[in-house]
């Protein structure tokens, strides 16, 4: 009697286990954040600012879309591949930051990310990865492109707070870097821009609310435009605080 109780209650623990391991395939979410980052790769001023976010999730078999939300820390993936959709962003730059050489509008990046595990046992997670993204200024259009190669250290700390540390350098090419660095005096060159370091917390409030934060050291010897007047600083800083909900959750669920 001892060991068959023994067996059901093993038998639901695994069951319960299985069903916390399921996600709605598609979640809409809203959030907000403070952010502490240079106006640019290289610049000597940083600025205080906030912004909100939406996000749309997508959790498919093969192609996935924010498949964790917004700003996670997927930790416990025993995927080998990953595919899925990077987003970055930046500008909105006042002329008087940059040696009064123009303003720079808001430049939204998106594109395609590949990771590959090297190491997963379902609690960390050790990844390179490469994101392909294409850049476009507020009214400009298609300003250039971004190459961004990663290599990524996640692990829990518990079942809702990851960790994870990452470095990764970042290469502009068909005009993103003379987008930041290009004066009258100067024509800016494709090539590499500088690595970021990073670590960043992700904690789930509850199956809806996350809490995350990061901070990022920007090193930038030997980048490609160390010459340009717009280059002030080999090292810059930033720092990332907020939080997203999920207002909306479809029904269908899958596993992880």
């Amino acid at each position: 009697m001892k060991t068959a109780l023994t067996a059901l209650v093993a038998a639901a623990a695994l069951a319960a286990g299985a069903e916390a391991a399921q996600k709605p395939v598609w979640e809409i979410g809203l959030g907000a954040f403070a952010t502490y980052s240079p106006e640019y790769w290289g610049a000597n001023n940083n600025s205080f600012g906030g912004f909100p976010v939406a996000y749309l999730t997508y959790r498919g078999e093969d192609f996935s879309i924010l498949p964790n939300g917004l700003f996670s820390l997927d930790a416990s993936s025993t995927k080998t591949f990953d595919f899925g959709l990077s987003i970055d962003g930046g500008g909105k730059i006042k002329s008087a930051d940059r040696l009064n050489f123009g303003d720079i509008d808001y430049v939204g990046e998106i594109g395609p990310r590949l990771a590959v595990a090297l190491y997963k046992d379902g609690h960390s997670r050790f990844e390179v990865a490469v994101a392909a993204r294409a850049a476009f200024e507020w009214n400009n259009g298609y300003v250039g492109y971004v190459i961004q190669p990663e290599v990524t250290y996640l692990t829990e700390l518990s079942s809702t707070t990851r960790i994870g540390f990452s470095v990764s350098p970042k290469f502009g090419f068909d005009g993103y870097n003379q987008l930041y660095y290009s004066t009258p005096l100067y024509a800016a060159k494709d090539g590499y821009m500088g690595t970021e370091l990073s670590f960043a917390l992700a904690n789930d409030v509850t199956d809806r609310l996350r809490f995350s934060a990061k901070v990022t050291a920007i090193g930038m010897g030997n980048v490609e435009n160390e010459a340009s007047p717009l280059f002030q600083k080999s090292w810059n800083y930033s720092a990332r605080v907020g939080f997203t909900y999920a207002i909306w959750q479809s029904d269908e669920m899958t596993s992880d």
